[in-house]
This record gives C-alpha cells, sequence and structure tokens, in this order.
C-alpha cells in the first residue's frame, strides 16, 4: 500500500504547476549578493541546488561563470532551460539533489530560496561531496513585507480563515530584527556537522515597488496557497485582493530582507 504523501512533500512538488507565473512574478536577487559570493570562491565553477526558472541563476551568470543548474521538477527546468537557450556556460540537469552526481568537485554551491526543501538527513554530506575543499556554499532567501501593520493583520486573517499556513509577514523594524535572528539557522544545524567552517551571515536590505494585482498573482506562486483546491485558491486570491486594495490602492512598496548564509568546505 502506498503511503500518503506529506503536506511537506506536496507543497516542495508543487512549483511546477506554476512555472511560468513564478518566473514572472518571482522577486530577484540583489546583484551585490552575487559578487559578495562570486568574490568568495575559489574558482568559476559553480553549481545552483534548486534553481527553479532561474530567477538567481541570471543574477550568477551575469559573472560569466560555469553553471550547473540542478532542478527536480521538469516544468520548472523548461523555463530555465528556455532562459539561458545559447548559452553553453549554462548547464541544467533535471534532478533531485538527492539524485545528482556531480563529476567533479565545484568550487561553489549556491542555493536559493530551496535549501529548507532539501533532505535534511543528507543534504550536508551532498553538499560536501559536490564542493572541493576551500570552496564555497552559498544559501539565501527572500523575506518581504511592509510598514503597514493593519495591512498585515488584514492579510493574515485571510490566511487565518481559509487555513492557510503561510508564516509570518515581515512589518517593521521587531519583524526585520526577528528575522535576522532566524536567517542563521543553518549555521546552527551545523554546529554539529563536520567538513565546513568560517560560517557567516550577510543582510541585504532593499525596496521595490509592484501592482497588488502583481503581489496577489505572486502569493498564488507560493506552496502554501499552490496545494490548494483551485477554487479555495481562487476565493484566497479574490478576499486578498480586495483587503490589500481597500487599504492601500492599487501599488504597494515593499521592504525586502535577502538573508546569505555562507561557509567554506574544510
Amino acid at each position: 500500500m502506498t503511503e500518503p504523501i506529506s503536506q511537506e512533500a506536496q507543497r516542495a512538488l508543487s512549483f511546477g504547476a506554476a512555472a511560468e507565473a513564478y518566473d514572472r512574478y518571482r522577486p530577484s536577487y540583489p546583484p551585490e549578493l552575487a559578487a559578495d559570493v562570486v568574490a568568495m570562491a575559489p574558482g568559476r565553477r559553480f553549481v545552483e541546488i534548486g534553481a527553479g526558472t532561474g530567477k538567481a541563476t541570471a543574477v550568477f551568470a551575469a559573472h560569466d561563470l560555469d553553471l550547473t543548474c540542478v532542478e527536480p521538477d521538469p516544468e520548472m527546468a523548461a523555463v530555465l532551460s528556455r532562459r539561458f537557450t545559447g548559452d553553453d556556460r549554462v548547464n541544467v540537469v533535471v534532478s533531485s539533489f538527492e539524485q545528482f552526481r556531480p563529476p567533479a568537485p565545484y568550487d561553489a554551491l549556491i542555493c536559493a530560496q530551496a535549501w529548507h526543501w532539501m533532505d535534511k538527513q543528507t543534504r550536508w554530506n551532498n553538499a560536501a561531496a559536490a564542493v572541493r575543499p576551500g570552496g564555497v556554499v552559498g544559501l539565501f532567501w527572500n523575506d518581504e513585507g511592509h510598514e503597514d501593520q493593519v495591512l498585515t493583520e488584514r492579510i493574515e486573517a485571510v490566511y487565518e480563515r481559509y487555513g492557510v499556513n503561510n508564516g509570518p509577514i515581515l512589518t517593521g523594524p521587531a519583524r526585520r530584527a526577528e528575522r535576522r535572528a532566524e536567517i542563521v539557522w543553518p549555521e546552527r544545524q551545523l554546529a554539529e556537522a563536520t567538513g565546513f567552517e568560517g560560517f557567516d551571515v550577510r543582510i541585504y536590505d532593499w525596496i521595490r515597488r509592484e501592482t497588488v494585482q502583481d503581489m496577489i498573482a505572486r502569493y498564488n506562486t507560493v506552496s502554501a496557497l499552490l496545494i490548494l483546491p483551485a477554487d479555495v485558491r481562487e476565493a484566497v486570491s479574490r478576499d486578498l485582493l480586495s483587503v490589500v486594495t481597500d487599504q492601500i490602492g492599487d501599488e504597494i512598496e515593499l521592504i525586502t530582507v535577502t538573508g546569505l548564509f555562507t561557509c567554506r568546505r574544510v
């Protein structure tokens, strides 16, 4: 008898159905983040784990690297491959991290917004196998919000109404300080691991604007919403659009915090 798939596994496998929307609406990453990681690496051969549609890949590809992009979802990988058609320095491999076998150790491993989906029991051993001594691991995430606490409460009320667990929204200095504390979770995990040293956390703060329509479309690319039945997801989107436009109008300024965690292979 086949065991039922866990909600975590459902969320991890949910992105392919929204690959085009993911590529259109998800934000990129700060160019200075890529420059910092490239400066740390001892060479130009990089592997990107969970590369998705290439939002981070594009920022790193600007540095003329040899990039191997590992992405388990064929639909996400198809968008990624189209993005870099004709660029022979970007190689797309459709595989999970757990099944990927590096042909030779890389100078750096990067992972944007996806490390928490990797198998917790094997991910650091797999990272050690993929990176040569002296090489760098760079893991990074975007977190965003705004300064309107009332809007945050109204959005979270919609999520609660439909039983959506999408995590807290970044609002104000207190939440940003909390995020700075949270971003070091890989370091806490690695305190008991071997094979890595030189742990460091860097924070990049930036601001961007988008229409409320685009914000709601982007919300529909997160796993917590993707796993909902279509009619429920539509209802959530409708209610979110109503409360956000009622509170702020048609456009929003978003405060984004990007956390970069790095360490070096011993």
